[in-house]
């Protein structure tokens, strides 16, 4: 009975209550210009009921007479508004400039962008979810002054970034990656829905604090956290097609059939093709591409009180290339906690866990559907795969039909961390992070035979296993202290250690049965058995501190050092220092700018540091020695077993240094509407690797050996300006450009051997990075129009009047005597240009009105070159494109395009093209659907979006894409290039 009255009590007390709330209803403008907030965060105080407002600034909850209501917005000042008969609300928020002037992440700590005195630049996760993509830094790509990326265009494939250009030569040029406090190399793991925030530190003084790992710049990227509030569901996906973006346009079997026989004649050849051939016109780039499905899928959740909060999300992507049968799935689970143990203890977590598969085509079939002859057909009549005895192309199609490898790997990253604050001014900071991967592969090649050049006699299975563990100790204890109302100080000291173990294990074995459930080597062949392993370890130990100062809040002062102690090197140069000093000057604090009412904010700001780059092998310093060799002593006859080093190393080797000064200006005029930075930065690299040549009596395998030898200077300018609008009609409306220079140029080698790279694989070269030039640079013969006829071969004489091209026929190229010389060798080639842009650019633009939006963004780069290595990879009786229509003959003569030729093309400047481009990345169209409609069918917020990426590029090039990633010594040059696909989606965003 008891039990009854006090249900029944509850019951009437709860009615009671319910029955005293209200709906108050309202809209949430800016006090300047009247124009609506969205997004505002409007909440009941001490209480778990709130909501956002939508497109028009407009809000409804529940709330109760009396009840305090806390509005808020980034940039804008917190009320509070006492209910007190209102149930409709109109608020005006005033601009807080401090509020404005965001808190970024600068590593082991945060600091108000305003006392900033080093070059960050950053971007939100609402902008990065304005394109989807696999990696949040494809999603940046044209949004950050001085961060180029260069996206590779395949399925789970992580673009090129480089920040403020290139300072290293055999040395890795990725930036550092760090995950909420976890150093990492690799970001493919991270759901862009997860972020809250990428930071990106660029010049020395602000990436000093990660020392030895700081000299290719440091992205700092920051996850969700929970907060409070009652819990928040949210579902964030979009699905759409691929198709390739650029195609080229090929030779259809009439004309390949006509330059074949016509080149074969110029040898004194019969015909290899008749007109019979011409009645198959196979189109091989469609034959090996497909209109690809792409999709995303994301749940999150979060909440809070003033004890714990939350954070959990669940995401799936899947992208399926354009390439058939290559795709790439990933599942993500993140889960972020904090507990408020006590007023000066909290705790928390970080957990991200994903899971991914991949099946992998190799990229050369591009290439292989860009030569196949039109005239095989992919299949006969009869089923079996078409070929030609009259080249080694072999069947693009076929090789995709026998390629079985596949990959998939788990990964754990996560730390654990504890605030303590003390004694009111410290605070000290532990953490604990571990990036554990297990990666594995499998690869199994079939016994088949298209053609007797395209066939596998013996199969083969391998399969790969990749162990890696990675774990960072971190501890900082932090002094911030206001001495009045005019000193600032925060000091941060604290040490940190980092252990990388890398274990990489390989086996294979033949004549492993056809079917898959038989894919095991213990059915292969024992004696065919092959196994390889290695394993990579490196340590890192560190002392770092920093000191910030303000005064006034107009000057301004950083200080920071690390010291770094790293088992990559040898133990007589494992230590060094990394200091920094930046000085920034508020001019807008100062008294005589008061009077000027429309600038909000004008800061000068300069900085120097040292910064390090120890991305090299392990075992960089580490003779190798080869044992079991025969060696007759001291001129005898016997033969004794010994050992002996065939790689010499430099046992004094130091990590390559970079310094750099940086000058830079921030603006903020008419309450926040225009924001812009420029900067001009000067970035010496020394003590760069290179190979320094080594006579052969020293037993070096390739008589050379890896020491400190060049200098690199990188120096550029940045200039970013930004301008939003608001408006009380709802209109509202934003654009931004950012540009960025660069000049690169390897100033010294100290003797050091220059690095010819660049193979196109069939004997020819094409970049050579030496004194004086941008590394990788293109080293080509250079062309000078063509010879139309023998008595124009016979006119390019030398002095003693012999012929300077005398094995050169009617309508080939003449090649320009550089050097004088009066003959035609390696010292007539020239540097002719850089993969390396001058200029990269980007533009945003963003309009909305009342509940529709539009935003666009562009991505561009000037001043480059890109050579076409598949169109200058020949090898005879392959396929040409349509405009060798065009090409020199003795009825057409031709003074750009060549004679028809089964000659394997010299290294010239002909495959050399412009790499300048203009490209629409993204367009985005959405609704957002207004607060009372969402209302009424219990939806928080609900959009829906069509986005259309990479619709548009304008540009010279011919080939595929000129995106072209690889390393310092070999980018730029199209050879098993993945081209760049156009995607359209549609999305869809619902919040309960």
């Amino acid at each position: 009975m008891k039990r009854r009255i006090f249900t029944l009590i509850a019951l009437l007390w709860f009615t009671v209550s319910y029955a005293q709330q209200e709906t108050i209803s309202g809209v949430v403008k800016s006090a300047g210009d009247q124009a609506p907030i969205p997004g505002a965060n409007v909440l009941v105080k001490n209480s778990q009921q709130g909501t956002v407002t939508d497109i028009e600034g407009k809000f409804s909850l529940l709330a109760r007479q009396g009840d305090v209501l806390t509005v808020s917005f980034v940039g804008m000042r917190t009320q509070e508004i006492t209910l007190n008969g209102q149930s409709s609300l109109e608020i005006l928020l005033e601009v807080d400039l401090q509020q404005l002037e965001e808190v970024i992440v600068v590593g082991y700590g945060t600091q108000r962008k305003s006392d900033v005195t080093g070059s960050i630049s950053g971007i939100s996760g609402t902008e990065l979810l304005k394109q989807p993509a696999l990696t949040p830094t494809q999603a940046m790509q044209g949004k950050l002054t001085g961060v180029q990326i260069v996206n590779s265009g395949g399925p789970g494939e992580n673009p090129m970034v480089r920040v403020r250009g290139v300072g290293t030569i055999l040395g890795g040029a990725d930036p550092l990656y760090v995950v909420d406090g976890i150093i990492t190399n690799d970001i493919r793991n991270i759901n862009t829905s997860d972020i809250v925030s990428i930071d990106v530190l660029k010049d020395a003084s602000s990436a000093s604090i990660y020392g030895v790992r700081g000299a290719n710049g440091v992205i700092l990227i920051t996850t969700k956290a929970g907060q409070k509030g009652k819990m928040n569901i949210n579902y964030d996906g979009f699905i759409g097609v691929k198709t390739i973006a650029s195609k080229v346009d090929m030779a259809d079997s009439r004309l390949f059939i006509d330059y074949a026989n016509e080149a074969l004649s110029y040898d004194n050849q019969p015909p290899a093709f008749d007109d019979a051939d011409a009645q198959v016109n196979t189109d091989w780039l469609d034959a090996v591409t497909r209109t690809a499905l792409t999709q995303s899928h994301n749940l999150s959740v979060k909440g809070g009180n003033d004890k714990a909060t939350y954070y959990a999300s669940l995401g799936y992507y899947g992208e399926e290339g354009i390439l058939k049968n290559n795709d790439y799935e990933r599942i993500n689970f993140r889960l972020n906690n904090t507990f408020q143990l006590t007023k000066n203890i909290k705790l928390g977590n970080v957990l991200g866990l994903s899971h991914f598969v991949g099946n992998n085509i190799p990229f050369s079939v591009f290439t292989a559907a860009y030569k196949a002859a039109p005239t095989v057909p992919v299949k006969d009549a009869e089923g079996n795969y078409g070929f030609t005895s009259q080249n080694n192309v072999g069947n693009p199609v076929a090789t995709i039909d026998h390629t079985h490898d596949r990959s998939w790997g788990d990964r754990m990253q996560g730390s654990l961390f504890a605030e303590v604050t003390f004694l009111k001014d410290f605070q000290f900071r532990t953490s604990f992070g571990l990036d554990a991967i297990r990666n594995k592969g499998r690869i199994y090649v079939p016994v088949y035979r298209i053609s007797d050049t395209q066939k596998n006699e013996i199969s083969v299975l391998t399969l790969k296993r990749n162990n890696y563990n990675n774990w960072v100790w971190d501890n900082t204890l932090t002094y911030s202290k206001n001495f009045g109302n005019r000193h600032s100080l925060k000091v941060m000291a604290g040490t940190t250690a980092q252990s990388n173990k890398n274990d990489e294990f390989e086996a294979s074995r033949q004549n492993v049965p056809a079917q898959e459930r038989y894919w095991n080597l213990s059915l292969g062949d024992e004696a065919s058995a092959t196994n390889n392993s290695k394993t990579f370890e490196n340590k890192i130990n560190s002392y770092i501190g920093r000191l910030n100062y303000s005064f006034a809040d107009r000057y301004l002062l950083t200080v920071t050092a690390r010291y770094d102690g790293s088992s990559k090197f040898p133990k007589n140069n494992r230590w060094v220092l990394f200091p920094s000093v930046g000085l920034g000057w508020r001019l807008s604090e100062e008294p005589f700018m008061q009077d000027i009412d429309w600038l909000d904010n004008l800061k000068v700001r300069g900085s120097w540091g040292k910064i390090g780059n120890d991305n090299i092998d392990s075992d960089a310093f580490l003779l190798t020695f080869v044992s079991g060799l025969d060696y007759a002593f001291a001129g005898g006859s016997t033969l004794q077993q010994g050992a002996t080093i065939v790689d010499i190393k430099d046992l004094n080797l130091l990590w390559e240094t970079t310094y750099e000064t940086d000058l830079g200006v921030e603006f903020s005029m008419f309450n926040g509407r225009i924001t812009g930075e420029i900067d001009y930065y000067h970035k010496r690299t020394k003590d760069v690797l290179m190979p320094a040549p080594l006579d052969a009596i020293f037993g070096d395998r390739d008589n050379s050996f890896i020491t400190n030898k060049a200098d690199i200077l990188n120096e550029g300018l940045e200039f970013a300006l930004n301008w939003r609008q608001s408006a009380p009609s709802g209109f509202n409306y934003s654009v931004g450009v950012n540009l960025t220079y660069n000049k690169n140029k390897l100033e010294d080698i100290k003797g050091a051997t220059p690095i010819i790279s660049g193979s196109l694989g069939n004997g020819q070269v094409t970049t050579r990075t030496d004194v004086g030039q941008p590394i990788g640079s293109f080293w080509l013969w250079e062309t000078d129009g063509i010879f139309q006829s023998q008595d124009e071969i016979n006119a390019y004489v030398n002095e003693e009047g012999g012929l300077i091209q005398p094995d050169a026929k009617p309508g080939d190229f003449r090649l320009k005597d550089i050097n004088k010389d009066g003959i035609i060798d390696v010292a007539d080639r020239s540097f002719s240009g850089s993969y390396q842009p001058e200029f990269y650019f980007g533009f945003v633009g963003s309009i909305s009105y009342k509940n529709f939006d539009l935003s666009i963004d562009t991505y561009g780069n000037l001043g480059n070159k890109v050579y076409n290595g598949k169109k200058a990879q020949r090898f005879g009786n392959e396929n040409i494109e349509a405009d060798l229509a065009g090409r020199w003959n003795t009825t057409t003569p031709s003074n750009s395009i060549p004679r028809a030729s089964n000659d394997v093309p010299l290294a010239t400047t002909y495959f050399l093209e412009s790499g300048d481009f203009f490209r629409i990345n993204n367009i985005t169209l959405g609704y957002t659907m207004p607060a009372s409609l969402s209302e009424k069918i219990h939806v928080g917020n609900l959009r829906v979006y069509a986005s259309a990426q990479n619709p548009v590029i304008f540009k010279d090039f011919s080939g595929f894409t000129p995106e072209l990633p690889g390393d310092t010594r070999n980018a730029g040059i199209e050879l098993n290039a993945y081209p760049t696909s156009s995607t359209y989606l549609l999305g869809l965003n619902i919040g309960f």
